[in-house]
């Protein structure tokens, strides 16, 4: 078992690069690191800022999947035999050395939609430097033989230590006094005054040191330098892994001294296999393995590249890997309904069975319809695809505008909302590349040369943004190019309105909804009249589409009016009972009509019963979509 840890080191870092490259790419997109003075020295301003900094230099190499998870993989494997080696843990008990490092692989893997509202970016890598930052002390229990220069070198290591790595450095001074306990060699007078003393020092030092700091609370001296959210209600939970493991790495150090003194187990490997079992068991079912929340992370980079074919075919792949297991649970379902008889009972089983069909997040179904827009195909395309508003699976359901409201703003042509939103970012989360990147972009549009240079200069001092910071620059003065460069282009022919800043209310698909609805420049150009009527039909409102429609039809050329258009057409004319004659296809007629029928011979007791063979059969109609696509919650 001696190289066990090296290839389950080997196969999280597989795992990494094939499974969870958007996730490691999404968190060097929500961090910085710039090659700059000033940068360098704001990080000095809290106790743990060196730790801090190194973990943002390591986590720009994240923009490069397989080599940041080689780095953070050769860190964990390092932690790992730097614990076996400083607590001397005899060869037999070595596998328990992976219990704290499992614990650091659930603190990163395990956070989920958290990602969003993490105060600082560095949370991937300072937790492991950490980890090891607190093993230094156990280094010098066995050099430093006097009392006074253990109390000495326990003194400056806790003081600088705390300055420079903050709670680190006080769990290595706990870890120092629980090591000097368990020598036998100590009088227990030294023991009790080495203990002391790392007491007193861990309570006194952050208090004394605080008021060299401005930036932080006092409450949060024990703290610092551990992970921390936005979000008060998520921080105990996001730290609580690291916690366990400084908690298994103190008490390594409290019972490795007894496992030397010890005879070898007579069968080690049992105990071996068993901690093995139980540290691929809690990293396995405690990794966030939600589906829409890897195809949303997918579909985010996607759409950041301009790569709109990609961002539909994501959500279709999505969609088309659940098919089997729909039909399964469809099936399942219907066996438990025909054992019940009643309404209620039915409604039971649909609401407990729900989960067990795929249905995409409202984000994800924001990030298709902005690519079919884009591509001219939303209304033809989107109304054939699976709608749906699923939950986040999530400790607190993450805003839309958090998450991806500034790609959604800046690509519908809301530049303004889009920078207010990154103006909102860097005071609650600090800066970003993605932030300087859509600021860089807002201020190269509104032809704010100065603003412009601020955020470009900045980029530069990356190391893998700098050349797309330099291709801005020579778009900003050439204003010809710029309008006919990604993704640009893509986003000039929805500025046609006066660019205002507003309140959004922390809702970005209602405020989008709301700005194409209720505003009708007089220079629309036929994407804005395109993105209108989309929207029309997305909020199913009957006058608005009619509306709408008129707009789009003066101002797209057409040969055949799209397909979804003329579904909606038709099914509003039959429910009004207007005579409204439209060009209507025979196959759009024939596919009502055969609705019509199916819906007499197929009477619907519950909406979400019914909602699965209805979807079979129409599922790529836009009367599926009007019937069954209702009352979802707008983000």
């Amino acid at each position: 078992m001696k190289l066990l840890p090296l290839f389950l080191a080997f196969a999280l870092w597989c795992v990494l690069i094939l499974k969870e490259q958007y996730y490691l790419n999404k968190i060097e997109d929500l961090s910085i690191f710039l090659f700059d003075k000033q940068f360098i020295l704001e990080w000095f301003k809290t106790p743990g800022g060196v730790l801090g900094l190194a973990g943002a230099f390591f986590t720009q190499f994240l923009h490069l999947p397989w080599l940041g998870a080689l780095i953070w993989v050769g860190m964990l494997i390092l932690a790992y035999y730097l614990t076996v080696l400083v607590l001397r843990i005899p060869e037999s008990y070595r596998p328990l050395a992976l219990l704290p490092v499992a614990m650091l692989v659930i603190g990163n893997m395990s956070l989920g939609y958290g990602v969003y509202i993490m105060r600082e970016q560095d949370h991937f890598f300072a937790p492991v430097l950490g980890y090891m930052v607190s093993l230094i002390p156990l280094v010098m229990t066995g050099r430093i033989r006097t009392i006074w220069g253990k109390l000495l070198f326990l003194t400056a290591w806790t003081v600088i230590g705390f300055s420079l790595t903050g709670t680190f450095a006080l769990i290595g001074s706990i870890a120092f006094a629980l090591n000097s306990l368990a020598r036998p060699e100590l009088l227990r007078k030294e023991r009790f005054t080495i203990s002391a003393s790392a007491i007193a020092l861990v309570i006194l030092v952050p208090m004394v040191i605080y008021p060299l700091y401005t930036s932080y609370r006092l409450a949060d001296s024990w703290t610092i330098g551990l992970p921390s959210i936005s979000d008060d209600a998520w921080t105990r939970h996001i730290r609580a892994p690291f916690q366990l493991a400084m908690l298994c790495m103190l008490l390594l150090t409290v019972v490795s001294p007894k496992l030397t003194a010890k005879k070898p187990a007579a069968r080690p490997w049992i105990l071996q296999a068993a901690v093995y079992l139980i540290a691929i068991v809690a990293v396995w079912t405690t990794w966030c393995k939600d589906d829409n929340f890897h195809t949303e992370l997918a579909m985010s980079q996607s759409v950041d590249n301009y790569d709109w074919n990609r961002t539909v075919e994501i959500f279709s792949k999505a969609e088309k890997s659940h098919s089997k297991s729909d039909a399964r649970a469809y099936a399942a379902r219907s066996k438990k309904i025909a054992s019940v008889h009643t309404n209620d009972e039915i409604q039971d089983i649909v609401d407990n069975y729900s989960i067990r069909f795929f249905e995409p997040t409202r984000t994800m179904v924001m990030y298709r319809d902005l690519a079919l827009l884009k591509l001219n195909k939303a209304l033809d395309h989107a109304f054939t695809m699976k709608d749906g508003g699923r939950l986040q699976k999530s400790r607190t359901q993450i805003p839309m505008a958090f998450q991806s409201g500034k790609q959604f703003y800046l690509q519908y042509g809301l530049v303004n909302m889009c920078y207010r939103w990154c103006l909102e970012d860097v005071i609650e989360h600090n800066w970003s590349y993605s932030t300087l990147k859509y600021m860089a972009m807002h201020s190269i549009i509104m032809q704010e040369g100065e603003l412009a240079e601020k955020y470009i200069n900045k980029l530069e001092k990356t190391i893998f943004y700098r050349r797309w910071a330099r291709s801005q620059r020579a778009l900003q003065y050439d204003r010809e190019a710029m309008a006919s460069a990604q993704p640009y282009k893509d986003i000039l022919p929805y500025m046609c309105f006066e660019n205002q800043m507003s309140n959004d209310m922390v809702r970005t698909e209602a405020y989008l909804i709301n700005h194409f609805l209720d505003k009708e420049p007089e220079s629309a150009t036929p994407e804005y009249d395109r993105a209108a009527l989309f929207f029309a039909m997305r909020i199913q409102n009957i006058p608005r589409f009619w509306e709408r429609l008129y707009n789009y039809t003066s101002s797209n050329d057409f040969k055949v009016m799209p397909r979804s258009v003329q579904e909606a057409a038709l099914l509003y004319s039959s429910l009004e009972k207007d005579g409204r004659q439209l060009p209507y296809d025979d196959k759009v007629k024939e596919s009502y009509d055969a609705f019509n029928k199916y819906v007499q011979t197929h009477p619907i007791r519950i909406m979400k019963e019914s909602e699965y063979p209805y979807c079979q059969k129409f599922g790529k109609t836009f009367y599926y979509f009007y019937y069954f696509v209702r009352n979802l919650q707008i983000y």
